[in-house]
């Protein structure tokens, strides 16, 4: 009989255009967005030109050098600070006057830097200049030393290398993958939730809402076959839009982006995490569905089950915040355990082509033990007249 209730569950939610939109619609929508949105964050300045701003001659070694970066181009303004104002220029490079004779003196001066922190090319072309101006003073530096005949080990007695543990994974790929272990968790979580929600907002606040909910207990099916039915119905909508948004992300990635799809190279181990990630999908969505029709069956109706929704939200995104910087092989055992922070904490390890049995049989044992819990506390409300009766 449970089967069905389902069947009428589903099809009734599928007529309903708003259920489609947040189920397909806007997960596809957002989907691209974001994945346009970090492969711009991460991408290559490219053909990307930054005008430099002065107000006096630059010595000729200092100017030869920054005529040697491609994305720099110096223009003189009669008012360089008022330029970055008004975006003729993107930063300004304010020097001294004798600048040149100053520095075969040997005498201490200032430059000085203008720009905008709050504007993102100008916060680039600071940064650039920062570090043209910095290699400059080390030539100088080296220079003199090399005058007064003074070895350069004097002032740099030694060299700092920063090396990746991690064999053969470039910085450039390590922040784009641990740029997506965090994005994909947030997406997985954030579509699940929404997808399920207009159905179970309906399913049972929107009966009470109609006063059809005593009719549907003169039906043939008892209280436990009808809370099964509903329940896989609001499922079933979460894991359709994981799958579309997951599926979305994978595909416009692999399509649209260089950056973001060096970050999807698992080798031999894709179908592994693949399956896992699926598994993991399927059983957070069934928590998440009768978290939803928990609310559901205590609100009153859809109006008051609405404003007790976001609670879910607020508890997707939180976890977020506690695996961001930790590294996806320092996770400890409590991150696999706790119901939200795992599935983060999972979709890190899978990012980086670690799977290990112990985190992902504690994930999903501890998600499933969440949803027999919850489900029994979701039968006994359904059962009782004061919650299922319209108030």
């Amino acid at each position: 009989m449970w089967k069905t209730v389902f069947k009428k569950e589903m099809t009734d939610a599928l007529r309903d255009r708003k259920t489609l939109i947040l189920t397909v619609l806007i997960p596809l929508l957002t989907m691209l967005g974001l994945v346009f949105f970090y492969e711009s964050m991460i991408a290559d300045p490219g053909d990307e030109t930054y005008t430099v701003a002065v107000n006096e001659k630059l010595p000729s070694d200092m100017n030869q050098m920054i005529k040697e970066v491609k994305h720099i181009q110096l223009e003189t303004f009669e008012d360089p600070e008022q330029a970055v104002k008004d975006g003729e220029a993107n930063a300004y490079l304010e020097l001294p006057k004798d600048v040149e004779q100053k520095l075969q003196d040997q005498k201490s001066f200032v430059m000085k830097v203008h720009g905008y922190t709050t504007d993102d090319q100008s916060l680039v072309a600071v940064q650039m200049l920062q570090s043209l101006l910095e290699q400059y003073q080390n030539q100088v530096v080296e220079k003199r030393l090399a005058d007064d005949q003074v070895s350069q080990s004097l002032i740099h007695p030694f060299e700092v290398q920063s090396i990746d543990v991690e064999e053969g994974e470039d910085v450039e790929s390590g922040t784009t993958t641990m740029l997506l272990s965090v994005l994909l968790p947030m997406i997985l979580i954030t579509s699940v939730i929404s997808g399920a929600l207009p159905a179970a907002l309906d399913i049972i606040a929107g009966e009470k809402d109609r006063n059809s909910i005593e009719a549907l207990f003169l039906t043939p099916a008892n209280r436990l076959q009808l809370l099964i039915g509903k329940w896989l119905a609001v499922s079933m909508f979460g894991i359709i839009s994981g799958i579309v948004a997951i599926g979305m992300l994978l595909l416009s990635t692999l399509l649209f982006t260089e950056k973001l799809k060096q970050a999807l190279n698992f080798g031999d181990e894709v179908w592994a995490i693949v399956g896992v990630m699926l598994v993991a999908l399927i059983i957070f969505s069934f928590m998440v569905s009768i978290m939803e029709l928990l609310i559901s069956v205590a609100s009153g109706s859809v109006k008051e089950a609405q404003s007790y929704m976001s609670m879910i939200i607020t508890l997707g995104v939180i976890p977020m915040f506690f695996t961001m910087r930790t590294g996806a092989s320092q996770l400890d055992t409590y991150y696999f355990a706790v119901p939200f922070l795992n599935i983060h904490a999972l979709c890190k390890q899978m990012m980086f082509g670690i799977i290990d049995p112990m985190s992902i049989a504690l994930t999903l044992g501890s998600t499933a033990l969440v949803v027999v819990i919850l489900f029994v506390v979701v039968r006994v409300m359904f059962m009782k007249e004061k919650w299922m009766l319209a108030k």
